[in-house]
């Protein structure tokens, strides 16, 4: 009878050391993906201050975004007349206005 008792036991005990094995693991592998995920949110922002910086030290920059924004309007009026979807073309055009104004 007493082996009965044992066994009854070693199972939920056994279970419970396994979660907390489990979950001892988990917790550092969750902390690191954290701490992963914030140093690439720091590095995105130092690089867009940087694309930034760069784009105004340029001076050609804001005639070449300018003049490529009137070049996807063109075409988009071009492909418009020939029966296609324009809608991409001034997508483009409106990001390459948006960056001459910065």
């Amino acid at each position: 009878m007493t082996n009965h008792k044992h066994s009854l036991w070693f199972a939920p005990t056994l279970l419970v050391v396994a979660a907390l094995v489990t979950f001892g693991v988990a917790s550092p592998i969750s902390a690191h993906a954290t701490e992963i995920s914030l140093t690439n949110e720091k590095k995105i922002k130092i690089r867009k201050e940087q694309e930034l910086r760069l784009k105004k030290q340029n001076k050609l920059h804001f005639r070449q975004t300018k003049a490529l924004a009137e070049q996807y309007k063109k075409t988009a009026k071009l492909i418009k007349r020939q029966g296609g979807d324009p809608q991409p073309l001034l997508d483009a055009a409106a990001y390459f206005e948006d960056q001459s104004k910065i």
